[in-house]
This record gives C-alpha cells, structure tokens and sequence, in this order.
C-alpha cells in the first residue's frame, strides 16, 4: 500500500508540473496571440522596395510585429497566389503594393471575405475599390514628385541650356502612380521650350539600360533625361556612359537608392537631381496603421502622405547623410 502511495504521489507531482507547463504555454501563446503577424508583398526585392522592407522588420520589432515578406516580381498570377495563401493562414495584416490596380481586384476581395485587411502601399487598387478593400493607403503625393523633379529640370534647362532642351523619358506608366508623376513633370516643364523625342518604359535597371541606350542612338542631341523611378535613373546614366555622352547630357528622376546617390556624388556630375521616396517614413505609417487596426480602432485618413526628400550633386550632404543611413 505504500509503495502505491508513493507512486501515486509521483504521478500526481507529474500531473502537476505538465499541468503548470501547460498553463506556461498557454500564458505563451496568449502573448503570442497579442503579437501581429502580417504578410508584405514587394513589385520587387531591391530599391525603395528593399529600403521599406527593412524599415518595416527593423520599426515593427520593436512593436512585437512579424512580417512575412514575399517578392512578387511584378506578376499578377504570383501576386494571388501569395494572397490567397495569406488569406488562407488568417494573417492579422496583409501590406501590399499591387501589381495592377485592376488585375489584383480579385485577390483583395478575397482578403476582404477572409476578414483579411489590407493595408496599401507605394501602390494600390483604383477609386472606389482601394477605399472599399483597403483600410489605408500609404503613399506620396506622385504629382508633386513629379512636380519637384521638374522645377529641379527646368532651372537647369533655363539657366544651363538658355531654356531649351531635347529631353528624352524613361517611365514606369503602367502603374497609375508613375502616370501622376509624369502630370507633375509635364506640367512643370510646359512654360519651356522642350522638345521630348522619346517616352519609353524602362524601370528596371537590366532592361531600361538597352532602352535608354537605344533611346541615345536614335537621338544622340538628347541634352536631358527624365526618368520615372530610381532604376530609370541608374540606366539612364549608364547609356550616357556607353554613348559617350558624359558632359552633354544629364539626368534628372524619381526615387533614390545607394546607387543613385553614389551617382549623385559622382564628380563627372551626370545625374543632377532625384526627388525620392522615404520608405522608412512608409514604414513608420505602416505600423501607425497596423497598430490601430489590431486594437480596433477607426483608421483615419485612407490616404497617408509621406514626404519627398530633394537630393541633388549641388548639396552633396544629404545624399552623404541617405548613403551613412544604408551603410552595410
């Protein structure tokens, strides 16, 4: 009878301490539970996209958030496929830049039925279906990227070129955001006298060089080059390079990364100006919104401008301040 006792106090000492690692993991998983688990879907893995990823895990650790990122490469199938997987796994969040403000309709409606919110970024669907499937859009103002690039051109097409210019374009137009930019750009060079050869898509690097490159020998007189995004930038002063235009032609763009501002501090000076894009200040709304959202709150304004950053070779020190900031 003892020794049955004994056993029986063993195994009730047992029970007891599973029972307390039970109620650990429980009190665990509660606060597992508090934590938000979001999916973020890039266009692509590299340039502001990379910029705003790493901003986003860096700011949201320190808010209990996990991202699960996934690039999309620009293609609508994929770009379902991650979502619907998302909505699938119930995550609290799915961020989004989308790859069509139509063709990724489907996907978002899906979301929304899986009680999935979305919050948009950098792109999102068309009025009224981004504001009926998306809580917020977080953004800049791309007509006034595009103005301020523009003023930046225009003093120097006046004061360098005596107000008349040849001026070739990269563009990224198949997103509406890009399609804002060049409003912004046209309207502030239409008091000059310019005269645009060419308009061609080109917005990533490998494929917009050959472009830009074509672009300069079918009109080697182009004396300035626009570009869209910050990839545009980067090719467009690479076939300024292999033309050997260097001193003749220059650059001006939109958006800004490592290697635009290199090119910036460039002393053969060919890219002049860039407006970026602060995607670390995407993140900080991003997790603005992502909070309210988890604790229940209204999210208020749907559109959430972030500013536009003014780089140019004149004023070498924030180009040097963005470059210490993405060092390693």
């Amino acid at each position: 009878m003892k020794r049955r006792s004994t056993v029986a106090r063993r195994r009730t000492t047992i029970a007891l301490a599973a029972c307390l690692l039970l109620l650990a993991g429980c009190n665990s998983a509660a606060t597992d539970g508090n934590r938000l688990t979001a999916c973020v879907t890039t266009l692509f893995p590299t340039g502001t996209f990379a910029e705003f990823v790493g901003a986003l895990q860096e700011q949201g650790a320190q808010h209990g958030m996990a991202f699960d990122v996934q690039d999309v490469n620009n293609d609508a199938a994929k770009e379902n496929q991650v979502l619907t997987a998302c909505g699938t796994r119930k995550v609290d969040l799915v961020i989004a830049s989308v790859v069509s403000p139509t063709g990724s309709l489907a996907a978002l409606r899906r979301l929304k039925s899986s009680g999935v919110p979305v919050v948009c970024y950098n792109t999102c669907l068309n009025p009224p279906d981004a504001q009926q499937l998306a809580q917020a859009f977080v953004t800049n103002d791309q007509t006034q990227l595009g103005a301020t690039t523009a003023a930046a051109a225009a003093d120097y097409i006046r004061t360098e070129l005596g107000g008349k210019a040849t001026v070739a374009y990269l563009t990224c137009e198949t997103y509406d955001v890009c399609k804002q930019r060049r409003q912004g750009l046209d309207q502030g060079l239409s008091g000059l006298d310019v005269n645009v050869v060419a308009a061609q898509e080109g917005f990533v690097v490998d494929k917009a060089t050959p472009v830009a490159t074509s672009i300069l020998a079918a009109h080697p007189d182009v004396d300035v080059f626009i570009a869209e995004n910050e990839d545009g930038v980067i090719a467009a002063a690479n076939a300024i390079k292999a033309r050997g235009l260097t001193g003749k032609a220059v650059v001006f763009g939109i958006g800004i990364n490592p290697t635009v501002a290199q090119l910036l501090l460039d002393p053969v000076g060919t890219v002049v100006e860039t407006t970026g894009q602060d995607a670390a200040s995407w993140a900080g709304e991003v997790i603005k919104i992502a909070e309210q959202i988890h604790s229940g709150q209204s999210v208020t304004p749907y559109e959430r401008y972030t500013p536009g950053p003014v780089f140019t070779r004149d004023n070498p020190a924030p180009v040097q301040a963005y470059l210490a900031g993405h060092a390693g």
